[in-house]
């Protein structure tokens, strides 16, 4: 499927973390606003593939 199947790619996801740990020199904090955010984020460890200065944080829970 367009646009699903690039994502799934572990060459481009391996590559685009590379490039987020090169680059990634001062301290930034992303809020994930819904908590299906936080889910997916855990199961496809992403967090592994970031480097220190990368913090996620839970935020307020799914507005809708």
């Amino acid at each position: 499927m367009k646009y699903i199947d690039e994502y799934r790619d572990k060459a481009v996801v391996l590559q685009l973390s590379e490039q987020i740990n090169k680059t990634s020199r001062n301290p930034v904090r992303i809020m994930e606003v819904c908590g299906g955010h936080t889910m997916a984020i855990q199961r496809f460890g992403i967090p592994t593939l970031l480097p220190e200065t990368v913090e996620l944080v839970s935020g307020p829970g799914c507005p809708v």
